[in-house]
């Protein structure tokens, strides 16, 4: 995904979007051109089940 703006609103956008979505990406941002502004590229994903940092319990591991 792509997200443009200032770089304030891109963070605020991406702490946003990681409640929901699993987010990978170099964090770099470019400057827009012809706009005002600037971008970074993401890839969201929606987590599944397994995708947590707290360990399963037993009766999770079906």
């Amino acid at each position: 995904m792509r997200l443009s703006g200032e770089p304030e609103e891109i963070e605020v956008m991406v702490k946003v979007l990681a409640v929901v979505f699993q987010l990978e990406g170099s964090g770099l941002l470019y400057t827009n051109c012809g706009t005002a502004g600037v971008r970074c590229y993401l890839t969201a994903r929606i987590p599944n089940k397994y995708d947590r940092s707290e360990p399963l319990t037993p009766d999770q591991n079906q």
